[in-house]
């Protein structure tokens, strides 16, 4: 019996790392675009809202939980907001960044839960911080091709 939950264990390790090896064929940089890596790590709290994302007032996906989406663009300032679900109201919240081409950006996108409201706050973090919070995160749906 134990040796059958340490078979499985190794196994179920040695899929998660090669999962995380292979996220980042995603995400190889390109010389002339930028890219930009948003990811939304597991979170119990309103796993099942999707929050949809936009890039210039133009909806790029609905990122759901546990999940990352990659966006390729020219070398631009570009604004990317969100909203919970497909929901058409104003967006609030902002993040502004000034992309260079060849360069890839992290995105880190968290649930924040007001007493009637839910947002999701997007924050640009390192490669670091990124590959380490990407653990087990999987490709959205949407997700552009490699």
């Amino acid at each position: 019996m134990i040796r059958k939950l340490l078979f499985a264990s190794i196994m179920l390790m040695s899929t998660f790392s090669s999962f995380a090896q292979n996220a980042e064929e995603y995400y190889k940089p390109s010389p002339e675009n930028a890219t930009v890596v948003f990811y939304r790590g597991s979170q119990l709290w309103r796993a099942a809202v999707n929050f949809t994302i936009r890039v210039d007032g133009v909806e790029l996906c609905r990122l759901s939980n546990n999940r990352f989406l990659v966006y390729r663009t020219a070398p631009k300032t570009v604004n990317f907001t969100n909203v919970a679900g497909g929901l058409n109201i104003p967006d609030k919240e902002k993040l502004e960044m000034q992309l260079e081409a060849g360069k890839v950006y992290f995105v880190q996108c968290d649930i924040k839960s007001g007493l009637f409201t839910d947002r999701m706050e997007m924050t640009e973090v390192t490669e670091s911080t990124a590959k380490r919070k990407m653990n087990g995160v999987k490709p959205d749906n949407c997700i552009q091709n490699k």
